[in-house]
């Protein structure tokens, strides 16, 4: 009951939420909302595709692959979360891995209220009204990442300049995250390449 009213005043009262999570700081930390609201973003992504009407949906249902919508909802949100966590560490930052991980959760509640709304909205809706659909999508999207700049500052007891300074070194070691694990994705599939070309080599030989 505690969990669904903080993600109830993440809508309306976010600030009371960060306070709430630095105040238990120390605390064993209850996973379980962090994997239903997780569970429930994904349920809600599924939702959104299959019933978004058709003139107005952004992924054809043919064409939706689970995994790929997986990955585009929580690899953004969860290497934020590391990135956002290992420079707090640097510039004097207060805030646990821990911490960040539970109100990044709670910040989703935006997108897992109101998109079913816009999903039942669109159904009534035409593809003259697309326009108006994309930026009202983009606006629950907006929200989300607000509420997480908004505990980046609140948590850390940044000012507004160093929260700026922050979000930029945060998305640049994202990036730099991201780049980092395909290029051990490419080396790690040239390596077993090799190793399967060695293997049927051998074989070749032996026949």
């Amino acid at each position: 009951m505690k969990s669904l009213k903080l993600c109830l005043m993440t809508l309306y009262h976010p600030i009371v939420v960060t306070e709430h999570i630095k105040r238990h700081r120390g605390e064993k930390k209850n996973w379980l909302p962090v994997i239903v609201l997780l569970v429930l973003t994904l349920a809600v992504r599924i939702l959104s595709i299959y019933g978004t009407h058709y003139p107005l949906a952004s992924v054809s249902v043919r064409k939706a692959n689970l995994l790929l919508e997986c990955g585009k909802l929580f690899v953004p949100v969860l290497t934020w979360v590391l990135a956002s966590y290992m420079m707090t560490t640097i510039l004097d930052g207060e805030t646990l891995l821990s911490e960040t991980l539970l109100f990044s959760a709670y910040a989703l509640t935006p997108y897992i209220v109101f998109t079913p709304i816009l999903t039942l909205a669109s159904r009534i809706m035409d593809g003259s009204q697309i326009g108006l659909f994309a930026t009202l999508e983009v606006g629950v999207l907006a929200w989300v990442v607000l509420l997480m700049i908004l505990a980046l500052k609140e948590m850390n007891g940044y000012s507004v300049g160093k929260t700026v300074l922050m979000i930029f070194l945060s998305l640049f070691t994202m990036v730099m995250i991201w780049a980092m694990v395909v290029l051990l994705f490419t080396i790690a599939s040239q390596f077993v390449g090799m190793i399967r070309e060695m293997f049927y080599e051998v074989i070749y030989r032996i026949d």
